[in-house]
């Protein structure tokens, strides 16, 4: 105690007290601040199967049942009005639960925290069966569902007299699903489109952003362009609805195939790697880094001639 005594009157001590609460107020800010990882500690443990899309193969509405039962149901209830746990999915569509459950994020331990991206719990084919059973039971037809008119309707084996003509369909449709889901090659128009409704949540690069209320906007380095498209259709979290009014599908098409070229991007590193947070936020924090460099020198200098004096 006696040594802060005598050293409160010196001409630093005040500058030191705004430096310490300023150091005490951003520590204290981050712990208790919501971030990725410490959503992500309240997910319910899944199994990771690694497993590759099974694609094209018939969907099994008994096993979807199964899934939604095991994992759904006891948050959503049976017929997926929500309880208070979680909200009423009825109406949400198959885009939402493909978004959703794909990503990682569901199913969820916590649906009031917002959940980060990871692994996702089943693979493509239990996916799939999930989002038939939905569609047949729970949602009936309501909300967007999985992307896929564009291409035209899928084959159906029935309407083929033999094996190798349905292959030959559902190659040719698969294939122009592809290239439809992939977006299109307009990059200029889809840049454009990105920063005007994008942006000013995800940041330039993709690399997300902090949100008000304690939420945050993800990156999309990791999306696939079925979950972009996903994601504008159906607003999960804080994001807005592009409608096919607002963002036409071409448009929408536009602006996956810039996100495409973000993905793409390296990340230049260096000493302070700020991973792409923008040029404008990494020349403010240089600014600010070099004015603080030089109130630093004045008022030192300013506290060396106070001594000689």
């Amino acid at each position: 105690m006696k040594w802060i005594t005598a050293r409160r009157r010196h001409p630093l001590a005040g500058y030191v007290v705004v430096l310490l609460a300023l150091a005490v107020f951003g520590v204290g800010y981050a712990l208790v601040a919501p971030s990725a990882d410490r959503a992500e500690a309240q997910v319910m443990a899944a199994a990771q199967t690694g497993a590759e899309p099974a694609g094209g193969e018939t969907v099994d509405i008994a096993q979807g049942r199964d899934i939604w039962e095991r994992s759904c149901a006891s948050c959503h209830g049976l017929n997926g009005a929500g309880s208070d746990n979680a909200p009423d999915i009825t109406g949400a569509g198959g885009a939402a639960v493909d978004f959703q459950v794909s990503t990682g994020r569901m199913p969820s331990s916590n649906p009031d925290a917002q959940m980060p991206r990871k692994e996702p719990a089943w693979d493509r084919e239990e996916i799939d069966n999930l989002i038939a059973y939905y569609e047949q039971e729970i949602g009936q037809g309501a909300g967007p569902a999985v992307p896929e008119e564009p291409p035209g309707d899928e084959p159906v084996r029935s309407d083929y007299e033999d094996e190798d003509a349905y292959e030959e369909a559902k190659a040719s449709y698969d294939e122009a699903y592809d290239a439809y889901i992939n977006g299109a090659s307009d990059t200029q128009a889809g840049m454009q489109l990105y920063l005007a409704n994008c942006a000013h949540c995800h940041s330039w690069s993709g690399a997300g952003g902090g949100l008000t209320g304690g939420h945050w906007a993800p990156q999309i380095t990791d999306a696939t362009p079925r979950q972009l498209y996903e994601a504008m259709l159906t607003g999960p979290g804080q994001m807005p609805v592009f409608t096919e009014g607002t963002v036409t599908p071409d448009d929408k098409q536009e602006l996956i195939s810039y996100v495409k070229t973000l993905q793409a991007e390296p990340n230049a590193g260096g000493i302070f790697d700020l991973n792409r947070v923008g040029q404008v936020a990494e020349g403010f924090i240089a600014w600010t880094v070099g004015l603080t460099l030089i109130i630093a020198c004045a008022i030192w200098i300013t506290a060396k001639q106070r001594a000689h004096d």
